[in-house]
């Protein structure tokens, strides 16, 4: 394995000698050089030494919280390609974000320990291979949940299909909550989310693999984008952000789930549309969300999306007065998918913060499982057909 070559900024000729020590015991890594002081433009000798010696990973002690946010900025635009670490003790929120908006990779506690520093290293090691094997390089699948109107499940049926597509052999699985004017993703999981889908909308510019990796929160087998926390406009969803988002994600995930937000932009649909490869309608079984879904079929129709609309009926009894049937005939359109109507287990999971993959009910877990299984293009598990299927089959005379 390649070590990576490391520069390292400190603010004095001791500390250097220290973190030199420390990243060579790693094994991972070697130090190339190790400079003092606080570069202020591209022009410093600082930035010079950096230039000339051009490390593939830089290591900044952010005690001093302003000149570290300061260098990490000048030298990301002097060397775009680096992998900057801050080590910093410093906890705040918007302190972090303004480091890693200024172009920093990866937050480290301070002072580095030979064990942070060889997960940072180990992170990056594991990146630059996984960047060079362009041979091997996925786009992974979009599916964008929506629907009709607002009750029908269509969070609850993201979370859960996104926990079962995680099921599949070799999946990285995300779920992208777009939701708003508060996303229900994160309450849902009992995650307390310190970044949000703004903060990657915001970054989308240079928005990249790494950087995307550093909003996202993991839960159990999934890694989550959580929703806005705070009732705001909508006005942080445009075309552009939102697409360069959607496709940084399908780089680095084999599968997500976008759960979508009720009223979308004629803008906003053109993009989604784009970059999908199925857009999923949920629906109940009732007159309101079967009149809404008919209105949203309509709309979606206008951008040219044949084979891409999929309906899943959500709640499904076999009592329902309205049936799938009935549903089919009215909307023109045949459903894909039936999730089975039960509350308990549903309330139980979300009071948990759990989804239905570590839930008890049979039903759900069935349904859920083909549906991500289909989903995903794999071919339906064989059902047994009652007792004939015991049977020896006997050729023909």
């Amino acid at each position: 394995m390649k070590l990576a070559n490391v520069g390292i900024l400190v603010p004095s000729p001791d500390l250097a000698v220290v973190l030199r020590a420390q990243i060579s015991a790693t094994g991972l890594g070697t130090v190339v050089l190790d400079a003092t002081g606080c570069p202020r433009s591209r022009s410093d000798m600082v930035v010079r030494r950096f230039l000339e010696a051009r490390p593939e990973m830089i290591v900044v002690d952010g005690h001093d919280t302003a000149a570290a946010t300061e260098a990490v900025r000048v030298l990301h635009t002097a060397m775009p390609a680096a992998w900057i670490i801050v080590s910093t003790s410093i906890l705040d929120a918007q302190v972090i974000l303004e480091m890693v908006r200024g172009g920093a990779r990866e937050i480290i506690p301070n002072p580095a320990t030979q064990a942070s520093l060889a997960y940072a290293l180990q992170h990056y090691i594991e990146e630059r291979e996984r960047e060079h094997k362009s041979d091997s390089y996925l786009h992974g699948k979009l599916y964008s949940i929506c629907a009709g109107k607002r009750g029908s499940g269509a969070t609850t049926v993201a979370i859960n299909l996104v926990a079962f597509l995680s099921e599949i052999p070799d999946s990285r699985v995300a779920l992208i909550d777009l939701d708003w004017p508060v996303g229900d993703a994160a309450a849902y999981l009992n995650i307390v989310p310190r970044f949000t889908v703004a903060n990657a909308l915001a970054s989308a510019v240079r928005l990249d693999p790494v950087l995307l990796e550093s909003y996202m929160h993991k839960h159990d087998r999934i890694h989550v984008l959580p929703g806005l926390e705070t009732f705001e406009s909508g006005q942080f969803l445009t075309p552009d952000p939102l697409g360069q988002l959607l496709e940084v994600v399908a780089q680095v995930y084999t599968h997500a789930v976008v759960d979508l937000p009720p009223t979308l932009s004629r803008e906003l649909v053109q993009t989604v549309t784009r970059v999908s490869d199925t857009i999923l309608a949920v629906l109940t079984p009732d007159v309101p969300s079967l009149r809404r879904t008919e209105r949203l079929l309509r709309f979606f129709a206008e951008f040219e999306t044949p084979g891409k609309i999929r309906l899943v009926l959500n709640r499904a009894k076999k009592t329902d007065e309205i049936t799938e049937g009935t549903i089919e005939k009215t909307l023109k359109h045949a459903v894909s998918w039936k999730i089975s109507n039960d509350y308990y287990a549903c309330a139980e999971a979300i009071n948990h913060g759990k989804t239905l993959l570590a839930g008890s009910s049979k039903y759900l877990t069935r349904d859920f499982r083909e549906f991500a299984r289909q989903l995903a293009g794999f071919e339906p598990e064989d059902k047994r057909r009652g007792l004939l299927n015991l049977l020896p089959k006997t050729s023909s005379p």
